[in-house]
C-alpha cells in the first residue's frame, strides 16, 4: 500500500474495532493521503479506540454526533438535540448513529400505522410510501414506492477528527 502513485485518498468501509485498529496502522506506515471511514465508525467509542490516530480522519454521517454545530435554521438540529439529550439522560450512556437508525425507522412505521388507521401490512407499506418530509435523526424522509430508504445524499454531512472530537466541516 505505500505505491500510492495516482491515489487521491484512502476509505476503509467497516464498523466495530476493526476500523480503529485500521487507522491506527494507517499511522503508523506513515501514510500521508487523506482518509476517510465510513459512517459505520460514527461514534465516540471510535475515537476512544482510535486515539490520537483518528486525527484528521474524515466521514460521512449524521449530525447527531455534533447537534450544536448545525445552524440555528437546519430543520434537524432540534431534533438531533433533542434525541441525543434524551437518549444519554435514560441510558447514562453517548449516543451513536446506529441507535438513531433504529429510532428513525420505529417513527417511520408508527407514523405509516396512524395514517393507515391499521396494522395490515398492504396499508402499511402504501402509508409509508407516502411520507413525505418527516425530519428524523438521519435526515429529511422522503419515502415513495420507488424509493423506500427516502434519504438523499445531503442526509450525510462530512465529520472531521480535530483535536479528538467531531467536527462538522460541511
Amino acid at each position: 500500500i505505500r505505491n500510492t502513485k495516482g491515489v487521491e485518498a484512502v476509505l476503509n468501509f467497516g464498523f466495530g474495532q476493526g476500523p480503529a485498529i485500521v487507522t491506527r496502522n494507517y499511522v503508523q506506515l506513515g501514510m500521508k493521503l487523506p482518509f476517510y471511514q465510513s459512517h459505520g465508525v460514527a461514534s465516540d467509542s471510535f475515537l476512544d479506540l482510535a486515539g490520537s490516530s483518528a486525527e484528521g480522519l474524515r466521514l460521512p454521517a449524521s449530525p447527531l454526533l455534533v447537534p450544536d454545530s448545525l445552524p440555528q435554521e437546519d430543520p434537524q438540529k432540534e431534533v438531533v438535540q433533542n434525541y441525543k439529550a434524551e437518549y444519554e439522560a435514560h441510558w447514562d450512556s453517548k449516543v451513536s448513529a446506529f441507535g438513531a437508525y433504529a429510532y428513525d425507522g420505529l417513527m417511520l412505521a408508527v407514523r405509516a400505522i396512524e395514517k393507515a388507521g391499521s396494522t395490515d401490512p398492504e396499508a402499511v407499506r402504501s402509508a409509508l410510501e407516502n411520507i413525505q418530509g418527516y425530519v428524523g435523526v438521519t435526515g429529511e424522509f422522503n419515502m415513495s414506492p420507488d424509493d423506500h430508504n427516502g434519504l438523499d445524499a445531503d442526509s450525510f454531512r462530512i465529520l472531521e477528527v480535530q483535536n479528538g472530537e467531531w467536527k462538522l466541516i460541511d
